[in-house]
C-alpha cells in the first residue's frame, strides 16, 4: 500500500531535504552587500570576512546529515509492508532532522558572532532553506501518526477474526 497518506508526506520530506542540500542555508550582509554565505557545500565570504575557521567541517556535516535524512526517508518509503520498521527508521531520521537544526543554529549563531567582531554592522538573515528541515519534522511526525493509524487498523482487524 504505497498509495497512503504517510508515503506522501515522506516524499515531500524527500524532496525538501534535496531542496534543503541545493538552496544557501544564511546569508550575512553589511547594508545591501552581501559578505557571507553558506550552503551545505560550500562557504563563500567576501574579502576579509572569513569567519568560518575552526568550523570549515561544517558544510560537510550539514551535507552529510542531510544525506543520511533522504536515505533514512527513502528506504522507509519502500518499508511500508513493515510499519514497525518504518516507524523507528522515521524517529530516527525526526532525530536527525532535530540535531540539523540544532547544528544550524549554533553554527548561524557562532558566524554572526565572528562575522560581528569583523564589522559590527553585520546582519544575519534566514534563507527559505533553513526553514525546511523544521517543515520536514513536522511531515515526518504527521507520517508517523498514519503509520500508528494503520498499525492500529491492522491489530484491531486481527482481534475480529
Amino acid at each position: 500500500m504505497i498509495q497512503r497518506i504517510q508515503t506522501v508526506y515522506l516524499a515531500l520530506v524527500a524532496v525538501l531535504s534535496i531542496l534543503g542540500l541545493c538552496l544557501p542555508l544564511a546569508q550575512y550582509y553589511v547594508g545591501a552587500a552581501q559578505v557571507a554565505s553558506f550552503n551545505s557545500f560550500t562557504y563563500t565570504a567576501a574579502e576579509g570576512y572569513d569567519a568560518f575557521g575552526s568550523f570549515s567541517v561544517a558544510p560537510l556535516a550539514f551535507s552529510i546529515l542531510m544525506g543520511i535524512v533522504i536515505l533514512l526517508t527513502i528506504v522507509s518509503i519502500m518499508l511500508f509492508r513493515f510499519r514497525m520498521r518504518q516507524l523507528r527508521l522515521i524517529i530516527f531520521s525526526t532525530l536527525m532532522l532535530i540535531g540539523y537544526v540544532a547544528f544550524y543554529a549554533f553554527i548561524a549563531w557562532k558566524f554572526q558572532l565572528q562575522l560581528a567582531a569583523v564589522n559590527a554592522e553585520v546582519q544575519y538573515h534566514l534563507c527559505f532553506a533553513a526553514v525546511l528541515p523544521v517543515v520536514s519534522i513536522i511531515l515526518n511526525c504527521l507520517a508517523i501518526h498514519g503509520i500508528r493509524k494503520d498499525e492500529a487498523l491492522v491489530r484491531s482487524l486481527d482481534r475480529l477474526r
